[in-house]
């Protein structure tokens, strides 16, 4: 198995010059809002895909976009004289929210071998969330009395450490390579409103959402 192993990362001691990279990733930004915990029980990973350009063999530009959904419901039962039980139609509300998240920035990268390099990284960032709001356990809008829609963006900015491990070049052609960063983020408060619900036609606040604090990524690649 060792020797498996160090076949898989040895390379011919020089970096592999590329042009391009790929990968498929999963993590998560913070939510630091306490109004979150009406939105879900738990704050679920997102997941995504990142690119990179190639500056140099130090400097890769990053973008990426993750899309996930939080949600959660609450509702009142009644019990009937046989012991079984239904939702009751008095209470009970539920909530979802899409996110998606925009990364973009520099990454610099400290090569000490051909196989393996810590690097840092700071982007920036864009967030667009979707809200929903409805009675009952769904915010279909056929199942529920009263349903909220509304959407939101806010931007921010992350800072990373993290480390890259690389394979063999496969063919000089291609080459795998797997990460993980962590860090912290920033970013302004997602205010969300119903547009042109007030009787005077202007927009009816609801309240906001906001990210920040902990960051991390894992992620499975290729540079070509």
């Amino acid at each position: 198995m060792n020797s498996l192993l160090a076949a898989l990362l040895s390379g011919s001691g020089t970096m592999f010059d590329h042009n391009y990279s790929v990968a498929l990733e999963s993590g998560l930004v913070e939510q630091n809002d306490v109004d979150w915990d009406l939105m879900d029980n738990w704050q679920r990973a997102t997941g995504g895909v990142r690119v990179g350009y190639a500056m140099s063999p130090n400097l890769e530009i990053l973008g990426s976009i993750h899309v996930g959904s939080q949600s959660s419901s609450y509702g009142d039962y009644y019990y009937y004289e046989d012991y079984e039980y239904t939702e009751s139609l008095l209470g009970g509300y539920a909530t979802n929210v899409n996110e998606t998240l925009i990364h973009v920035g520099p990454k610099f990268s400290w090569n000490l071998t051909s196989w393996f390099a810590p690097y840092a990284t700071v982007q920036g960032l864009l967030i667009h969330n979707q809200l929903q709001m409805g009675e009952g356990y769904s915010v279909d809008e056929e199942d529920s009395a009263t349903l909220v829609n509304a959407s939101a963006m806010g931007v921010g900015a992350t800072g990373a450490l993290g480390f890259e491990v690389r394979l063999r070049p496969i063919a000089k052609k291609v080459q795998l390579f797997t990460y993980a960063e962590t860090g912290t983020t920033g970013s302004t408060a997602l205010n969300f409103a119903l547009k042109d619900a007030a009787a005077d036609g202007s927009d009816i606040n609801i309240g906001d959402l906001g990210y920040g604090g902990g960051y991390y990524r894992i992620g499975i690649g290729t540079k070509f």
